[in-house]
């Protein structure tokens, strides 16, 4: 009689036990393999064609055993701030809310003397071209002519203030300074006959100045700022037109032209874009670094720039390697595979060139 084969004898797994149940064989375990194989396998025999165990699997000398992808042995390293850096812009934080919280204090410290005693302090507003007005230089910002003009004035001069004097902390006194006095002074000079009193001059100024410094200055975190003083504070163009009787357009003029001068004549001071990296061959550009802190006065986190993918930089001095450094070294350093022809359609990815015998058989055949 002829003895039939199972069919599970077909598909019976190569190297496994000679056994009639499939279900019963167990799976292959690889021996013989190279000391770079990441799986968990015994020790190499001394022949890697012949398993160690006959239970295993052998392996063709030169072959390469299956393995998981291989991920970078390196992790993504984030950068946590010190004590002292932390420590340091705590402290910026709170000189710039001294010194917009004293700013307002004594706004509303006039305010309220004047509304309590009846003093008619509004009289010495700005009045331009007259000889009496010359106080209304510095005093205007300090009258307001009811509750809803000194609250809608408080509020964005507070966030506007905040804002110029954190990130840039090497010249916002400065320009709050030649913000406030300059504004003054140009209305005087130039504006309408009337009395013209409120802080909304300095507000202008200030919004004119984060948003054009952001701009020319091309930091990443300036520019973030300059997109939130736009998206804020953004409706207040309006205010530089004559559309509302009683409003004192020439000095929200005046204050928006006096912000964008400053943010002219001050653009080589306080923070600036580092330079971007030359390549090591040819001196090609590279990739750009992450921003630096703003300011070189210390140590400092919230001014630190973000990269495109979040990234904090780590401290100067720091031994930790940045992603941006482990992403320049993981980039292809061989020449660049040839790619698609435009004129052939059907070929699709990237592919190398072809070279070899036969191809000009093929060419020889065609001619």
């Amino acid at each position: 009689s002829k003895v039939v084969p199972s069919i599970a004898a077909y598909f019976e797994p190569v190297g496994s036990y000679p056994n009639d149940r499939v279900d019963a064989t167990p799976n292959p375990r690889f021996g013989g393999t190279s000391s770079s194989s990441s799986g968990k396998s015994g020790p190499p025999s001394a022949n890697s064609g012949t398993p160690a165990n006959p239970n295993e699997v052998g392996i063709a000398p030169g072959a390469r055993p299956w393995r998981a992808h291989r991920r970078p042995s390196t992790p993504h390293a984030r950068w946590s701030p010190s004590p002292e850096e932390l420590q340091a812009d705590r402290r910026r934080i709170y000189n710039a809310l001294v010194l917009t919280i004293g700013c307002l204090v004594l706004v509303w410290g006039v305010f309220l003397i004047d509304l309590q005693f009846d003093l008619g302090l509004n009289r010495y507003g700005n009045r331009p071209l007259k000889i009496r007005g010359l106080i209304g230089i510095f005093s205007m910002a300090f009258l307001h002519g009811g509750w809803s003009h000194i609250w809608g004035n408080t509020v964005s001069f507070f966030t506007l203030s905040v804002m110029l004097l954190y990130f840039y902390r090497g010249i916002g006194p400065k320009v709050l300074f030649w913000s406030w006095a300059g504004s003054g002074l140009l209305l005087w000079t130039s504006g309408a006959a009337g009395n013209h009193i409120g802080l909304s001059g300095v507000v202008y100024a200030l919004a004119a100045f984060l948003f054009l410094s952001g701009v020319i200055r091309k930091h990443t975190v300036l520019m973030r700022v300059a997109l939130v003083v736009v998206f804020l504070y953004g409706s207040i163009v309006w205010g530089v037109f004559p559309i509302e009787v009683g409003v004192s357009w020439e000095g929200h003029l005046t204050g928006a032209c006096v912000g964008g001068l400053l943010a002219l004549v001050l653009k080589r001071e306080g923070p600036q874009p580092p330079p971007l990296p030359t390549g090591e061959e040819g001196g090609e550009p590279g990739l750009p670094v992450p921003d630096t802190a703003l300011s070189d006065e210390g140590l400092g986190i919230l001014g630190t720039g973000l990269v495109e993918d979040t990234w904090l930089t780590a401290a100067p001095g720091s031994t930790m390697e940045s992603p941006m450094d482990r992403r320049q070294s993981l980039l292809w350093k061989g020449p660049r595979p040839v790619g698609r022809q435009k004129g052939n359609p059907n070929q699709r990815g990237i592919r190398k060139e072809r070279k070899g015998a036969h191809l000009k058989a093929r060419s020889r055949r065609s001619d």
